[in-house]
């Protein structure tokens, strides 16, 4: 019995070190592995090759043109241990239908997926499931095959197909099969710089072309932060079904603007919004105003304070809005529902307002490409005298006439009945989002000490409203003194003064007493005076970085700094000026004196929210003066 025991243990490890050797690397994959670590020394995981294949079909029982989208993967460990996220987002109108991960024999792994809905902070609610598991990889050169399906169940929800991924790929493939039946355009975006290359086959038998677009040796998607949507700069496919046939009978899809708008209007045809319950509120709102600008400016902010803005992403209802009574009594809703609601309380008070769909600066198409991808938001548009007033209720504290950056500039779709309306939001100068700091400053035994007043403008305005305003009551002292003090122990500050901080259209102004006990350092007979205490944009040096830096907003920051020389004090060192100045951004340092005070002046400005990555080099090279600025002093001699 003892024996028979034995040989079964030495059967059974025999068959697991079989088994093991199977899955464990080769020496030719550690040797990979190790070469792929010199070229992508950040990444842990590289696919060595990616394949997606995409299908179309015709679903008789829907009348519905559906997708089929395959993908295949081959991972490879390039550490001594590594464990990855493996998730794949599905939702209402999607599914998936086939999942795998298996080692690099082909044979099943044994990984469970977890599917659950997905949890976003930024929404309140969404249809999106995701289906993930953790993989973990014990050895380099470890592999691993990851296998899904997903298939789309109305083709109007398939929009792009990206290249990269968050691991650097070798090589990767995207073949795409189209049936004579399927009018598709594939458009090729951000395909400038790339080595992808294009093949174009027919198989005349099944009447379907096929499109193989490969691309070898692409790295990862950037971690970056501040980056623009990845519509701008990250290579992709855009898909765009214009029409299909079926029995000699042709259908269409999207074909143009007009066809998606009116697929949107059908959507806001399905609305019941019964006023009644908003009626009352909004005349009351109303009955003191004077003009028409008033009447806009009672019901807009109206909106802003008193309805909260969450995100909704529900299957259709991602795209139809809520109606207005609906988030009047809630007191909540997303884009769509605030916009409604806007434009229904602006009809009872008699004005022409229409509801806005906008893509935001976060999406690289316009309304000239015929797809849901070319959009994200929805405003409410009110014309009045021949003049187009755009409100964007999610918007807190944005004043009338004034649009945030995200939607400046930015193509809009405006519902007119059976037609539509294109426009476009008008650009808004930077120097409406001023924002200056003025201070006088002396120096009281080694320290300096002073009044500052700071006014803030446009977005600067609206941002410091939104973050103040967002507080309790009894913390928005205490984050005075830190925004002012930056919680510096040798700074502090009495005196604190606000404007109103609910007043959208009058000026904002802080004023605060401030006393710096590390500014001024005395040896022998002089003085050295770090003016400048906040020091804007220090440690934005963008190392590494190849894609454009986007600001929130226009930036125009002013510093004008008096401080009195001291009796029996002159100068003996005032810093250099430094001024640099190009497409997208201009900065200067300048010093002089009158007098006895020495005038310090700081203005920076980036004119176009962001620092283009053609700039970005330009950027470093200067970012260098930036620092050795900030460290140089004013330096005060005895007489």
């Amino acid at each position: 019995m003892i024996q028979k025991l034995n040989l079964l243990v030495f059967i059974l490890i025999g068959t697991l070190s079989f088994s093991q050797k199977k899955v464990d690397p080769t020496p030719e994959d550690i040797q990979l592995s190790k070469e792929l670590k010199e070229k992508y020394s950040e990444a842990d995981i590289a696919i060595l090759s990616s394949t997606e294949e995409i299908t179309f079909s015709y679903d008789k029982k829907t009348k519905k043109v559906t997708v089929n989208h395959t993908h295949l993967q081959e991972l490879i460990n390039l550490d001594s241990r590594s464990t990855i996220p493996l998730f794949i987002f599905y939702d209402d109108q999607s599914s998936i239908n086939k999942l795998k991960v298996s080692y690099r024999n082909n044979k099943g792994a044994g990984i469970y997926f977890k599917d659950e809905y997905y949890n976003d902070d930024d929404l309140f609610h969404t249809d999106a499931r995701v289906k993930w598991t953790s993989l973990s990889f014990p050895l380099r050169g470890y592999k691993y095959n990851f296998e899904y399906a997903k298939k789309y169940n109305d083709i109007k929800y398939f929009i792009n197909s990206y290249f990269d991924d968050v691991h650097p790929t070798i090589k990767k493939t995207i073949k795409v099969q189209v049936p004579d039946w399927l009018d598709l355009e594939i458009q090729e975006i951000n395909f400038n710089g790339t080595s992808i290359t294009k093949n174009e086959t027919r198989d005349d038998e099944n009447q379907i072309t096929t499109f193989t677009y490969t691309i070898e040796k692409i790295d990862a998607i950037s971690k970056d932060k501040n980056k623009p949507g990845p519509t701008y700069y990250r290579p992709h496919l855009l898909f765009l079904a214009k029409s299909h046939s079926s029995n000699g009978k042709k259908t269409t899809l999207l074909n143009n603007t007009a066809d998606l708008y009116k697929w949107y209007h059908s959507l806001v045809l399905q609305l019941d919004n019964n006023t009644e319950s908003i009626k009352e509120k909004t005349l009351s709102l109303i009955k003191d105003c004077k003009t028409d600008e008033e009447k806009m400016k009672a019901i807009y902010y109206w909106v802003q304070d008193n309805i909260r803005y969450i995100a909704f992403e529900d299957g259709i209802a991602g795209f139809k809005p809520d109606e207005a009574q609906n988030v009047y009594k809630k007191k909540y809703g997303d884009c769509k529902g605030m916009a409604n609601l806007t434009k229904q309380m602006l009809k009872i008070a008699g004005f022409d307002a229409r509801l806005t769909w906008i893509g935001t600066k976060r999406i690289a198409y316009d309304y000239s490409l015929p797809t849901i991808a070319v959009d994200n938001h929805m405003i409410c548009t009110v014309l009045l005298n021949d003049q187009k007033y755009y409100l964007d209720s999610t918007e807190k504290y944005n004043p009338l006439e004034y649009n945030a950056e995200r939607i400046q500039n930015q193509q809009v779709l405006i519902e007119d009945g059976e037609n539509y309306i294109l426009d476009q939001i008008p650009e808004m100068k930077s120097d409406l989002n001023l924002e200056t700091l003025s201070a006088n400053f002396e120096i009281s035994d080694e320290e300096l000490i002073g009044d500052i007043s700071r006014n803030y403008n446009g977005e600067s305005k609206s941002y410091f409203l939104y973050n103040i305003n967002n507080l309790r009551t009894d913390r928005r002292e205490e984050t005075l003194d830190w925004y002012i003090r930056r919680d510096d122990k040798n700074v502090t500050a009495q005196d604190i003064s606000v404007t109103d901080i609910t007043d959208r259209d009058g000026d904002l102004n802080l004023s605060y007493k401030i006393n710096q006990k590390n500014a001024v350092s005395a040896f022998d007979n002089e003085l050295y005076i770090d003016i400048d205490y906040y020091k804007e944009y220090k440690n934005l040096d963008l190392k590494k970085r190849e894609i454009d830096y986007i600001f929130p907003y226009k930036i125009l920051e002013k510093t004008n700094i008096n401080l009195k020389i001291p009796d029996n004090y002159k100068i003996k060192e005032l810093p250099e000026d430094l001024v640099i100045k190009n497409s997208d951004f201009e900065i200067s340092f300048t010093y002089k004196t009158e007098g006895d005070i020495i005038k310090y002046q700081k203005i920076i400005h980036f004119k176009n929210a962001k620092i283009s990555s053609s700039e970005i080099d330009l950027w470093r090279d200067f970012h260098n003066n930036l620092k050795e600025q900030y460290q140089k002093q004013i330096i005060l001699s005895k007489d």
